[in-house]
């Protein structure tokens, strides 16, 4: 069974552009490994985070995720079975938003939420709009 969680989360203010970048490496190499699919977008201190792939799994690392004192105020806003994998296309398979694909991917997922009439997906979307836009 497939399953997608997706999160919202503060950095902790102390932590430096180079423990971000570790943090950023760390999420990618271990969720390639474990073949789970997803983003991560960072704004200023807020994390967001999608997580998709067999529910076992999932439900492992969401659990490391909420003991991780690099962040607090985890506020989990979807975490339920899918069909299918909306973020297997990404060739990483797993990306940090940095560049247009992983934005694609993002859009897609928002795409499918509003399709299954997720009843959150407003709200959803707005989070997400707030993180990319640019100030």
């Amino acid at each position: 069974m497939l399953k997608t969680i997706c999160y919202k989360s503060k950095a902790k203010s102390n932590l430096s552009m180079l423990t971000f970048e570790a943090l950023f490496n760390e999420t990618q190499i271990n969720n390639n490994k474990n073949n789970i699919f997803g983003v991560l977008v960072k704004k200023e201190n807020t994390f967001f985070q999608i997580i998709e792939g067999h529910s076992k799994i999932i439900d492992e690392v969401y659990k490391k995720i909420k003991l991780d004192t690099r962040h607090t105020n985890i506020v989990e806003l979807l975490n339920q079975t899918i069909s299918q994998l909306s973020f297997k296309a990404f060739d990483t398979g797993y990306a940090v938003i940095e560049d247009f694909d992983a934005l694609y991917g993002l859009q897609k997922y928002v795409m499918e939420l509003n399709q299954s009439n997720f009843e959150n997906s407003n709200l959803f979307s707005k989070i997400i709009e707030d993180l990319l836009t640019i100030d």
